[in-house]
């Protein structure tokens, strides 16, 4: 939302050990992120990229074929990558130096790798482009 210029008021709660890292009580999940937009709930990040993109056409590339590259982008690094998931899970708060690299976890960071070089090659020069929900990082 900062990267698109979309006003917002956000809320960091930290994860800390022994911490609850359950949000029931505001997430339908449990889980980060969601979206609370008056009496509207979102709770999957994807969905908050769309429910966005219907109100600031700003969030996908006006380009339908940069759109529609940037929508596969985004849902694959939404749903794929298991193995970096299952080996690797996600604490922006921790640096951890990783030493085993199985086979399929150096395919998936391969395939990140290859995704993002594409996505900067074919649209690099497109202002607004952003194909990582969550990232921060505009293409």
């Amino acid at each position: 939302m900062r990267a698109c210029g979309i006003a917002f008021d956000e809320q960091l709660h930290r994860f800390t050990p022994g911490s609850p890292t359950d949000f029931r009580g505001v997430s339908p999940s449990g889980r980060v992120p969601w979206l609370e937009d008056d009496d509207t709930v979102v709770w999957d990040s994807l969905a908050i990229a769309e429910y966005l993109a219907e109100r600031h056409p700003q969030v996908w590339p006006a380009d339908d074929r940069a759109r529609a590259w940037a929508r596969c982008a985004a849902a694959e690094m939404h749903s794929g990558f298991a193995t970096l998931r299952n080996e690797h899970g996600m604490n922006i708060g921790v640096r951890v130096a990783v030493t085993n690299r199985s086979p399929g976890l150096l395919a998936d960071i391969a395939r990140i790798e290859r995704l993002w070089a594409e996505g900067i090659a074919r649209f690099g020069g497109e202002a607004g482009v952003v194909i990582g929900v969550g990232f921060g990082g505009r293409f």
